[in-house]
């Protein structure tokens, strides 16, 4: 007998495609207000504007529809990475500085619900470590792609640094919300002189 959690059902057509983004991004909503056990199933339907047959439909648990959301967020931070990759070899330090700042100031709810999710949800628990060894591969790849002469060693020590210096960006936008300026400003220019020290061999 089986004992794994049912898995989301990927939709087929456009219209689909727009339900599940509405239905993640409700989740993701809910997840980061109330937290995840105290979001149901039924505030998801009601916040995406949608039956709760068409959320079991498409997440046949809520464990399912918490995957789902941090697959999502997975997947936007790869993809952004891997553009910055692309266009590495033409950033200065400090638009390359600014590119990973606004990285981790967008998509608010995404993270936020990623974050909150991580210690809440088994699956996601086993994937915190792969992803961040797969982002601190692609940030080394970004500086090396700006100084190929950066040596890998080198590259990786950087983009360990890097990686959580990210990490509380979101941390002092927050704190910018609540009435402290210029916390984010001053997280560039410092990421800035750290990225134009590693790059300027």
């Amino acid at each position: 007998m089986s004992t794994e959690a049912p898995q989301a059902k990927a939709p087929q057509r456009a219209r689909g495609v727009q339900r599940v983004t509405e239905l993640l991004d409700a989740g993701a909503s809910l997840f980061v207000q109330k937290g995840y056990d105290a979001t149901t199933m039924t505030e998801i339907a009601q916040c995406a504007g949608a039956s709760i047959g068409s959320l079991y439909q498409f997440f046949p648990s809520k464990e399912a529809l918490a995957e789902g959301l941090f697959g999502r967020y997975v997947e936007r931070l790869s993809s952004r990475l891997e553009a910055l990759i692309e266009g590495a070899p033409n950033l200065s330090p400090k638009r390359l500085a600014d590119q990973l700042v606004d990285l981790m100031l967008e998509v608010p709810s995404d993270r936020d619900a990623a974050v909150a999710l991580s210690s809440s949800i088994a699956g996601i628990v086993e994937r915190r470590k792969p992803l961040r060894t797969a982002t601190r591969r692609q940030i080394s790849t970004i500086l090396r792609a700006v100084n190929p002469k950066v040596p890998e060693k080198a590259a990786a020590e950087a983009a360990a640094l890097i990686a959580n210096v990210l990490k509380i960006v979101p941390i002092l936008a927050k704190e910018e919300e609540d009435g402290v300026h210029a916390l984010v400003a001053q997280a560039r220019l410092m990421l800035t002189a750290y990225i134009e020290r590693v790059v300027k061999r």
